[in-house]
Formats: structure tokens, sequence, C-alpha cells
């Protein structure tokens, strides 16, 4: 059930990067990707783990609601811990933890031990990432600031 919510939700984002300009509240108060500075911390080449190590929160877009709640919690050795739920929906919860690489000096891969299934973030700075492809490639036009977690201070 878990794997099945979860290719249909990699498979809405991907859909709602593509093709929709719908908005909820939420996200339109708290996103704004215009904003965004790279102002990441570099230590040889790569992140400084421990100015990115805190707990992220954002609402991504949903085909079939009003956006899925994401908690994102970064540790600096490496691992992390992720919580979605669809808003709306009481069976829409997942979780998962595993461990992260870092790819090109900014991109977070997250690895599902369960599946293996990758999913990437791009660091923007000490207080915020963005969902992107396997490339680091980021959301683009007026959808692009729904995928930003920002930290919880």
């Amino acid at each position: 059930m878990k794997r099945n919510w979860m290719i249909w939700a990699v498979a809405a984002i991907a859909l709602m990067v593509s093709c929709t300009d719908k908005k909820t509240a939420e996200n339109v108060a708290d996103n704004d990707s215009a904003n965004v500075v790279d102002t990441t911390a570099q230590v040889n080449g790569n992140i400084d783990l421990t100015s990115v190590a805190g707990t992220y929160e954002g609402t991504f877009p949903a085909a079939d609601g009003p956006g899925i709640k994401t908690l994102l919690t970064i540790k600096a050795d490496s691992t992390y811990q992720l919580r979605q739920d669809c808003v709306g929906q009481k069976d829409g919860h997942d979780e998962a933890s595993g461990v992260f690489k870092v790819q090109d000096g900014n991109i977070l891969m997250l690895v599902r031990p369960s599946s293996g299934e990758r999913t990437f973030y791009k660091v923007k700075g000490a207080d915020c990432i963005v969902l992107t492809d396997s490339l680091g490639n980021e959301p683009e036009g007026e959808t692009a600031k729904f995928y930003v977690l920002k930290k919880k201070k």
C-alpha cells in the first residue's frame, strides 16, 4: 500500500510540475522560490552538513487533494527521517528513514532502504531545500515555489 502511494505521489508531483497552475492558499503564503538565494555553506566544494542539519517542512502539490504535507529531518551523520501526509486523507500517511549522499556538492540523494527508491533535494541555503529531479534540475514556472521546504526555527 505504501509503495503504491509513493508511486502515485511521485507521479502526481511530476504531473503537477509539468502542466498545472493550481495553487493552495498555504503554499502561496509560505513558499516563494523567487526569494530563495543560494547561500549554502560549503566545505571543500561540498555542503557543510552541520549547517544543513535540521527539520524542513512544506506542502507539496497533490493531484487528488490540497497537498502533501512534508516533514524532512536531515542529520549531520548523513541520515534522514521523512514524514508525508496527504492533507484531508486518513490513509495518506507515509514515513521513511535512511541514509543520504551528497552529489555535485549540494544535491542530497535520499535512499529509501526498503525499496532503493531515491529522492533528490537541492540545498539552496542553510534554511531551505528544493525537491529536484535526479539531475538536480529544479522545477520551473509558477509551480516551482510549491516544491520548497523551509527549515523550522
